[in-house]
């Protein structure tokens, strides 16, 4: 009879266990998901040039940045606002404007 009871007591705590993680993972799942709404960066578009150098557009603040990024090194190409009007139609960045003058 004891040996009964020790085996349901143990199948009860590993059941207990389980639906405990799967509460905790939901919660963290949903957490982490609402969490990012905040974040003023967004990352619009991306290319790669090769395995290590690629192009990212990035979002911040209403302004539009052209980054290049190695393992070395991050640089800012260009910057423009992002609330201009076509917004999807990408115009000439402030350094090109800025080189024409």
């Amino acid at each position: 009879m004891a040996e009964e009871l020790s085996w349901v007591r143990w199948v009860t705590a590993l059941f207990v266990v389980a639906i405990a993680m799967a509460v905790s993972f939901w919660t963290l799942r949903r957490v982490q998901g609402s969490s990012r709404s905040w974040l003023p960066i967004r990352i619009t578009g991306r290319v790669r040039l090769n395995r290590s150098a690629e192009l990212v557009l990035v979002e911040v603040d209403n302004e539009r940045f052209l980054i290049g990024a190695t393992p070395a090194n991050i640089n800012t190409i260009a910057k423009w606002p992002a609330d201009v009007p076509g917004s999807d139609a990408v115009g000439p960045p402030e350094s090109a404007s800025r080189g024409a003058e």
